[in-house]
């Protein structure tokens, strides 16, 4: 009997294009909406949000302290956006992560050619570095962020523990 609901397969690399795009879309739509109908200050409370709801779906930054994180953001920005990461250091009390060439950086600029309006001028300084400093400090994390041409390097120490 013939399936009639499969669907023709599609390679690795059409498979991440097609993710990439949907994200994009739904990630430039929800900006565009939050500023249209909210303002720029918006942007900082959905910042907040998306933090703490990052933050919660791991445990192993209390114990782990920078590890999670830095591989974390290694991952995405590597596998899942083809930026170049490179892990200077990795343990639980100190990371740092260089990124170059950011894919996530590289897409809006294809993006903005092809077009596409986009919310932020500085995406990096507007966005990025809020959100991924937010989510940091959600996991008991100091964050420190150098921005570089195409990418950026970060640093993260864990807090000492309070009480």
């Amino acid at each position: 009997m013939e399936d009639k609901t499969a669907q023709p397969g599609m390679s690795a690399e059409a498979k991440a294009e097609m993710w990439k795009a949907m994200y994009f879309r739904a990630q430039a739509g929800m900006e565009r909406y939050m500023v249209s109908n909210y303002g720029y200050g918006a942007i900082d409370q959905w910042i907040d949000f998306s933090a703490e709801a990052t933050a919660k779906q791991s445990d192993r930054y209390k114990t782990e302290g920078a590890v999670p994180f830095t591989e974390n953001l290694a991952r995405i920005l590597g596998e899942c956006w083809g930026s170049d990461v490179t892990v200077v250091q990795k343990s639980a009390e100190h990371s740092k992560v260089d990124i170059d060439n950011c894919g996530i950086l590289s897409y809006r600029r294809g993006a903005a050619q092809l077009g596409i309006e986009l919310t932020f001028d500085d995406p990096c300084r507007e966005y990025c570095t809020k959100l991924q400093s937010a989510i940091a400090a959600k996991q008991n994390l100091s964050s420190s962020c150098t921005l570089k041409s195409g990418g950026c390097s970060w640093t993260f120490t864990r807090n000492e523990e309070e009480g």
